[in-house]
């Protein structure tokens, strides 16, 4: 199978290298409109490199094509494709407007071609520990589901503008959005405040707090925080400011039940499993720490199962496990929590 990649910069290294380093693709491409990044990571990856879209697909002619341009590129991109049969896996969000999202979604639906968005975080040990988890009944009847994103703020200016990224909640959130869906199901309202903006050079808003609600009193919340800046005296080493520990990057997730409740601590990357007891003592216990590297692979960001996961299914002729058509789901909510804001903070159903 022949796969390529479009938009060679950091995440679509890692998903070049999840591609070539899985059993599906036999040939390997990447694209990029910057000429330095296409001579480096050729080199690197020892793979044939493009500098348009439109030669990629007129000469590598890949049977799919993994999209992690800037999301204001998604749509044009995507269309591309599918204009050729190539069926796609697209970084989150969609695109950054609603609209562009479920146009993309409905072509490729008429043309039926094979779509996924990449919020891979379904593909994650966090979230296959958390599954585990809930099974077990150690939770009992689930109600509230807890997200705390702690991001380094992008040093580059027009980085976060709305119209790169369409927004706090395109560019960031709609993961979180995704997962309250996967676990609790459709939403019936949602409202979302932002604190006043803090860093200069972000377009859109940096400090975040949403609810969700859900069918019978279960809740869902969300708190975006850029209290921790990246790369902060060069403290990362090396420096990395797009994910990870050192750029104050990380998610610290909860889910509680009647029964108890599960925390994934992410500087541990450990899971608490504590029961809830109704005895004289009022003291709860904990029945289980979970390792979750040790225990359920790789804890965030799993490019390499969603990955290949996607192409194993396009290769047999199979619809994704998670095609786009769920995932627009996730892209109403994430309108619907940006609409929140814009009213200065409204329910929104």
């Amino acid at each position: 199978m022949k796969v390529a990649v479009v938009g060679a910069r950091a995440m679509g290294q890692t998903h070049l290298r999840s591609v070539i380093g899985g059993t599906v693709a036999k040939q390997v491409a990447g694209c990029d409109v910057a000429a330095d990044v296409c001579d480096e990571v050729g080199k690197a990856l020892n793979i044939p490199m493009f500098d348009t879209v439109e030669r990629l697909l007129q000469e590598f002619k890949p049977e799919a094509v993994v999209i992690a341009t800037p999301p204001s590129r998604h749509a044009e991109v995507a269309r591309a494709c599918f204009a050729r049969g190539v069926a796609v896996l697209i970084e989150k969000p969609i695109s950054t407007t609603l609209e562009d999202s479920q146009a993309l979604v409905d072509e490729a639906a008429a043309r039926g071609i094979p779509f996924q968005c990449g919020f891979l975080l379904r593909y994650c040990g966090i979230m296959r520990a958390m599954q585990h988890v809930i099974a077990s009944g150690a939770l009992g009847r689930l109600s509230r589901i807890s997200q705390t994103q702690f991001s380094g703020p992008h040093h580059v200016p027009g980085y976060m503008s709305r119209a790169r990224t369409g927004g706090i909640f395109y560019e960031k959130l709609c993961h979180q959005v995704d997962l309250f869906r996967f676990f609790f199901g459709e939403p019936l309202r949602t409202i979302a405040i932002a604190a006043p903006k803090l860093i200069r050079h972000y377009e859109i808003e940096d400090n975040v707090v949403s609810v969700f609600q859900f069918k019978d009193g279960a809740q869902g919340t969300i708190n975006f925080d850029t209290r921790r800046a990246a790369q902060v005296d060069g403290l990362a080493k090396p420096e990395r400011h797009f994910e990870g520990h050192e750029a104050g990057h990380f998610n610290e997730l909860s889910i509680t039940g009647d029964a108890g409740t599960a925390t994934y601590d992410p500087w541990t990357e450990t899971i608490e499993v504590v029961r809830f007891n109704h005895r004289a003592d009022l003291l709860t216990e904990r029945v289980r720490m979970i390792d979750v590297q040790k225990e359920f692979g790789q804890p965030g960001y799993d490019t390499n199962s969603q990955d290949n996961d996607f192409l194993s299914h396009v290769a047999a002729g199979k619809p994704p496990r998670y095609p786009a058509s769920d995932a627009l789901k996730s892209m109403i909510w994430t309108e619907k929590a940006e609409q929140s804001m814009r009213l200065g903070g409204e329910w929104v159903s």
